[in-house]
């Protein structure tokens, strides 16, 4: 390879300024840093970070001697020797955001030393960190079977035979491991329900009836992943799970880990989803709240950013309730945090079904034509929006155009699966909407029986309405 590793450059272009001033220490460390040469090849490709062509002349000269240039395999061994170093910086740089998990290795480091008075030192003042923090997730159970680990093998290296911490060890390492269990167990259920696949979960069973009554449920990082799983399961009393996950959000969740945060906001949501999809309209209030408190929280920024998909969610359910003031508040709060190439057009998108329901029909028009559409079930929600906006301002020609433009726009769309039956749907009741003879109740009705029958229609509610008898 005689030019900039493609790897090299996405990770490069990734990091913030702060990573980057990071790396910068990093690569001028001797310690981390000892092929000759990589700091040169690192402080010119920074310099080119984001051009699209390297002048290869132009990069031989600024960094290789001439003896160098006759070596065709210098750039492969020096984007080898960068890689490297980007790597072992990147590890580094979570491991310093692991404090915990690092006492326990320097306590392990100092036992290795035969450092038995600087061990238990070091062992004391790692507990003390560890109980000071407000935090009680997965990853605080896992450092304290790290703590119970080495304060065992401490105890075993001076022969204080009496002072094991057998029990309090195993407890700990239980602890560790359900909380990973149960937490892989609610992914792998998340998963099948996607991928309409089966999974074997192991050890999981086991573990979910040994919970049944145990003392750990009331540990809270224990208990939200119980009744999250549990919820998921879709089981008797999944309700009755979800409304005990739901509590222990509301109580404990700043002092699980953020991504622990996240995924358990994700199973209460799609809980709360799939009961509105099954037409139990009083999920959207459970909903609702879950978003409000969940970005309250910041579970449902992802690296400071807000999902367009989570921006038009909370937007659906606080239009459902009418909570029109919250709606309005929430669209021009969190649209700064969309990220920046959706920002505009979520923006325009929410807004327009903001007044639609409102009754501001030309509003909500203005919206819609202002949006530049880069997705395409965003695409047809507008488009089907804009076909309720002039049927109810009984624009006949400009919804005939709509409809064939929707029409057009499913044909060129080679992959949609069950969207382009329900949209093609949506199309063809609109027509007999158009065609329907409104002094004839018995032909209304048979409309109003055919919509009901259809299996899938997102816009069933609307087109009922449209043919009340």
């Amino acid at each position: 390879m005689d030019r900039p590793s493609p790897v090299i450059i996405a990770i490069l272009r990734a990091l913030s300024k702060e990573q980057l001033r990071s790396f910068d220490k990093f690569m001028h460390s001797p310690y981390h840093v000892t092929h000759e040469g990589v700091l040169q090849w690192y402080e010119w490709l920074k310099n080119h970070l984001h051009e699209e062509v390297w002048d290869k002349k132009a990069m031989q000269e600024a960094i290789f001697t001439q003896k160098e240039k006759n070596e065709p395999r210098r750039i492969y061994h020096l984007n080898n020797y960068l890689l490297e170093a980007l790597e072992n910086f990147l590890a580094l740089e979570d491991w310093l955001g692991r404090k915990h998990e690092q006492h326990a290795a320097t306590i392990a480091a100092l036992r290795d030393l035969k450092l038995a008075e600087e061990s238990a030192a070091m062992l004391r003042y790692a507990r003390k960190r560890l109980n000071a923090s407000p935090q009680r997730g997965s990853a605080w159970h896992r450092a304290e079977y790290l703590l119970q680990q080495e304060a065992y093998h401490g105890s075993l290296q001076q022969g204080r035979a009496k002072s094991f911490n057998a029990q309090e060890l195993s407890d700990a390492q239980d602890l560790a491991f359900i909380c990973e269990k149960l937490r892989t167990g609610c992914l792998l259920l998340s998963h099948e329900a996607v991928a309409n696949q089966t999974y074997d979960k192991g050890l999981l069973d086991s573990v979910l009836n040994s919970l049944k009554g145990h003392r750990y449920l009331e540990i809270p990082v224990v208990a939200a992943y119980y009744h999250g799983y549990y919820s998921q399961a879709g089981g008797d009393d999944s309700a009755g799970h979800f409304t005990r996950l739901k509590a222990i959000l509301e109580k404990h969740a700043p002092r699980f880990s953020m991504s622990e945060t996240h995924d358990l906001y994700l199973i209460a949501i799609n809980f709360c989803i799939r009961r509105i999809n099954q037409r139990e309209e009083r999920f959207f209030q459970e909903v609702f709240d879950l978003y409000q408190s969940g970005l309250r929280y910041g579970a449902l920024l992802e690296g400071g950013t807000l999902s367009r998909w989570t921006y038009n969610n909370v937007t659906v359910a606080g239009l459902r309730l009418k909570a029109f003031e919250q709606v309005w508040q929430f669209l021009h709060e969190y649209a700064p945090l969309l990220p920046r190439e959706h920002r505009e057009g979520a923006l325009h998108f929410n807004l327009a079904k903001y007044h639609y329901e409102l009754g501001e029909l030309p509003a909500a028009m203005q919206h819609l034509l202002l949006i530049g559409y880069d997705d395409v079930l965003q695409n047809l929600v507008a488009k089907t929006m804009l076909c309720k906006i002039y049927y109810e301002l009984d624009e006949t020609d400009s919804l005939e155009n709509q409809l064939d433009s929707i029409q057009i726009y499913l044909r060129r769309q080679k992959v949609l699966g069950y969207h382009r039956d329900n949209y093609l749907a949506i199309v063809r009741f609109f027509r007999k909407l158009l065609k329907v003879n409104w002094n004839n109740r018995s032909e209304i009705a048979a409309l109003r029986e055919e919509i009901l029958a259809a299996p899938v229609l997102t816009e069933r509610e609307w087109l009922l309405k449209q043919v009340e008898l």
